[in-house]
C-alpha cells in the first residue's frame, strides 16, 4: 500500500547540481540527480537556497488541496521515467521529468502529484 504523504529533501551540492536526499539509496549517488526541469523546480522552490524540503502527495485522481501545486502526468514508461505538467505554480512554466528513482521512493508513477515547500 502506498503512503499518503512524503517529505523529501533536495540539496544543491558542491557540483552545483540538485540531488534528492535518500540516505538508504543502495546505488550510485549520481542517479539521484535532478534533471530535465526537476532541477529547475528545486531551484525555484528553494528561493536560491542550498536545500529545499518538499511535501509530496501522490494521487490517482485530481484533488483540491489548498497550498499545493498540481503536477499532472503526461506520459510515462517503467524504465524511462515520467513527464509531468506543472499546472498551477505562478512563475514556473515548464514540464518536469522524474526518473525511475521515483519508483524507489513512491513505488509507482502517480497520475497526479501534489507538492508544496515544507514549512
Amino acid at each position: 500500500m502506498f503512503r499518503n504523504k512524503y517529505t523529501l529533501k533536495f540539496n544543491h551540492e558542491a557540483d552545483r547540481k540538485w540531488y534528492v536526499d535518500l540516505p538508504n539509496w543502495p546505488f550510485s549517488h549520481h542517479n539521484l540527480m535532478m534533471v530535465a526541469g526537476a532541477d529547475d523546480l528545486c531551484a525555484f522552490l528553494s528561493d536560491d537556497d542550498e536545500s529545499v524540503t518538499v511535501e509530496v502527495i501522490p494521487s490517482r485522481s485530481p484533488l483540491d488541496l489548498e497550498g499545493y501545486t498540481e503536477l499532472c502526468q503526461k506520459d510515462c514508461g517503467l524504465t524511462t521515467g515520467s513527464t509531468y505538467d506543472v499546472v498551477n505554480l505562478d512563475g514556473f512554466k515548464r514540464d518536469i521529468w522524474l526518473c525511475p528513482v521515483t519508483l524507489f521512493v513512491l513505488g509507482h508513477y502517480p497520475k497526479y502529484l501534489y507538492i508544496k515547500k515544507a514549512a
